[in-house]
């Protein structure tokens, strides 16, 4: 789990990487936060937990009493995926923190409760040096299979009584289902991140993986990625030294995604790619037949065209790859 959960961090570390995520996600892809504008913060905070003794037998004086309510204090590190400064100058406009899921966990709010306040209670040790800026978390749910939508809040984790209720706050926490993003938002992403939501999302609707054109900046740390979020995809399998070939032998210009999938089928994949597009053929052939024996040609000429119409079809007539 933490040679994933590495793999994930490096990718998200880069600048342009991590402030292409926070334009889309957070401000609907308004170019706000640009790369040279973050910088990184130590990811560490650490807290304090009590944990009681019980007494040992002794020849001193000590009141029983004392010796049982003896504590002792253990030191605990904890420590964000990724988190950086977005400043404007010397000014800190905002901590922003990313924490990659790859399953969904119930507590979550309370957890990421623990690091917002951990960057507040760090504002207020430093409160003589620096003004008082947000903190933000962004929790990237990796997930494919169900899409993370309970336990968003901290009330959702108990039940209040009706008399408490005014009394006790509320915290909220910012799930991103990024297999669930629309290609509208995907086309939206201008770093390498692009690949991996497209990737996710063809893993959840069980769609063909085709790489774009556009020019693999973080190549190496791109498709380890992949390979680590593939959950044993042959594709992705081993990708590295076939990366590294292909890197050493290719054109002035840099690499993109469809060439690397050309070359990893072209070195023993193409049984897997060709059974992938018979099978999507094939479906969507019945599809068709379908819809014709219906007398819904205008849906079959939409859906040539249009992706997104022909997935609501398929939804429609419960049809997948």
């Amino acid at each position: 789990m933490k040679a994933k959960d590495s793999v994930m961090k490096t990718l998200e570390s880069y600048n342009d990487v991590f402030s292409d995520i926070v334009n889309v996600l957070m401000f609907g892809g308004k170019r706000l936060v640009r790369k040279n504008a973050l910088s990184d913060v130590v990811p560490y905070s650490y807290y304090k937990v009590s944990k009681s003794q019980r007494a040992e037998k002794t020849d001193t004086k000590t009141s029983t009493q004392d010796a049982k309510n003896a504590t002792t204090h253990k030191i605990h590190g904890q420590e964000r995926d990724v988190s950086k400064y977005w400043s404007h100058g010397k000014i800190r406009l905002c901590f922003i923190g990313f924490e990659n899921q790859t399953s969904i966990e119930p507590l979550m709010p309370l957890r990421v409760m623990s690091y917002d306040a951990a960057s507040y209670m760090q504002q207020f040790l430093e409160k003589d040096k620096v003004q008082c800026y947000p903190v933000v978390t962004l929790v990237l749910y990796f997930g494919t299979k169900r899409k993370w939508t309970k336990n968003l809040t901290l009330k959702d984790l108990f039940q209040v009584p009706p008399e408490l209720e005014q009394f006790v706050n509320n915290y909220r926490i910012n799930v991103v289902n990024l297999a669930w993003l629309s290609d509208e938002q995907i086309k939206l992403f201008k770093s390498d991140f692009r690949e991996i939501a497209v990737y996710l999302r063809c893993k959840r609707t069980k769609e063909l993986f085709r790489g774009s054109r556009r020019r693999l900046r973080h190549a190496f740390e791109t498709l380890d990625l992949l390979r680590v979020i593939s959950g044993g995809d042959k594709l992705f399998n081993d990708i590295e030294p076939k990366l590294i070939r292909m890197m050493l032998n290719n054109k002035k210009g840099g690499i993109n995604m469809d060439d690397v999938l050309r070359r990893i089928m072209d070195e023993g994949h193409t049984e897997w790619f060709n059974r992938g597009t018979a099978t999507a053929t094939n479906t969507i052939t019945a599809l068709f037949s379908k819809l014709y024996s219906l007398g819904r040609d205008a849906d079959v000429k939409k859906a040539t065209s249009d992706r997104a119409y022909l997935n609501k079809l398929m939804a429609e007539f419960q049809v997948t790859p």
